[in-house]
């Protein structure tokens, strides 16, 4: 696909040398910030539109096109911006291939998505080998430190999960135990190693650490055992939305009364219903959040689009657009000029986070999270206080 199309009332001999610039990898390195304002930002986003993880890839859709809305009618931007969606069903191969025909067949000079660690990780192999940027947002360390063409839209597990045990240091009382549950994915046992290591250095032995094949029918073993063991803290590590609800609903249905702290997956709440209420989330930002007045609005927004539990990946995939964007602005409209943009975005103010910072050797992404609890409407801070 021509990167750079020329646009009507574009005079003849500047829409030839659009077209030649086009045909020679998609425009100079200084064509982002020429201010002709006739070229086009295009740029993938591979994403689980459909599938078990629709609710993932619908938020990033979602988060993707508000922030194309406000960017192009800020006139700030040299260009249009124009990105092409790319449905990979909620499958690993799909996503794969997908991503393939982004870089290889239609030249597209960035990739965003997909969201889910198992799609994501074989992709970034596609877009590393073709030296494309690659916008990611799942939480993995594995991402940006083995691809380096990857910059983390989000905050990191470790991160997540530091925030999390810190939590645990500062709460548990002496008497009172915390388990840890968590789903035998990468993911999950990832998650579930650095908070037992996180709580060893602390001095703090579980009292159980229970693994679970996803997808079950009946977590009944591992509500048998968390009543046996009655930790006041559960620590969860699952991303799957419907896992995360039906553990929560076995959990009221057995009598467990551990509180749960879990990570953000995203339409766990909405699938939970009554039994997500006092559920805990380890999340980089959260909807209607009274204290941030970019927070209640992003959220209306999500929702006037139709994501009826919005949630972080939407607003981080808001700023992470706006990213490319500035990107491009800065150092020009190819592959290797959005990531020598991305290399050295320097405190961009987002509208989800405060600002956002990459270098060559660091593209890990938030360096914070916070801990909020669902109370049946929205989220209330519980960590940190003060």
């Amino acid at each position: 696909m021509t990167r750079w199309r020329n646009r009507l009332g574009v005079a003849l001999a500047a829409a030839t040398a659009l077209l030649v610039a086009g045909c020679g990898g998609g425009g100079s390195s200084d064509s982002g910030g020429s201010g002709a304002g006739n070229q086009t930002l295009q740029f993938a986003v591979v994403a689980e539109l459909t599938g078990k993880y629709a609710p993932y890839g619908l938020q990033l859709q979602a988060g993707v096109n508000e922030a194309v809305k406000d960017l192009n009618a800020s006139g700030q931007y040299p260009f249009t911006i124009e990105p092409k969606f790319y449905d990979c069903q909620s499958e690993q191969a799909i996503c794969v291939s997908k991503t393939r025909d982004a870089v290889t067949s239609d030249k597209m000079p960035l990739v965003m998505g997909p969201v889910v660690s198992l799609d994501i990780l074989p992709s970034a192999e596609v877009t590393q080998r073709a030296d494309t940027p690659h916008a990611v947002f799942a939480v993995l360390p594995d991402i940006t430190d083995k691809y380096t063409n990857t910059f983390r839209w989000s905050a990191q597990n470790d991160v997540n999960n530091k925030t999390v045990v810190d939590f645990v240091k500062a709460k548990l009382q002496p008497g009172e135990g915390v388990a840890i549950v968590h789903a035998n994915t990468d993911f999950g046992n990832g998650g579930a190693k650095q908070q037992a290591d996180g709580l060893a250095a602390a001095g703090i032995t579980p009292v159980a650490n229970i693994g679970h094949d996803p997808s079950q029918a009946d977590y009944t073993p591992v509500m048998v055992e968390l009543n046996q063991k009655k930790p006041k803290y559960i620590l969860l590590s699952d991303s799957d939305p419907a896992d995360v609800a039906k553990l929560l609903r076995q959990a009221r249905e057995n009598g467990v009364t551990g509180q749960w702290v879990g990570a953000d997956a995203s339409g766990a709440i909405q699938l939970a219903g009554d039994d997500a209420k006092g559920y805990m989330i380890v999340s980089p930002w959260f909807p209607n959040n009274a204290s941030d007045p970019n927070s209640i609005e992003l959220s209306q927004r999500f929702v006037a689009a139709g994501i009826k539990d919005p949630g972080w990946i939407a607003a981080m995939a808001y700023d992470a657009t706006k990213g490319v964007a500035e990107s491009a602005k800065a150092k020009g409209l190819t592959a290797a000029d959005i990531t020598a943009g991305m290399e050295s975005l320097t405190n961009m103010p987002g509208k989800a986070a405060k600002s956002w910072t990459f270098t060559k050797d660091n593209r890990r992404g938030l360096t914070d999270s916070t801990i909020g609890q669902w109370n049946g409407t929205g989220f209330e801070t519980a960590w940190p206080q003060g």
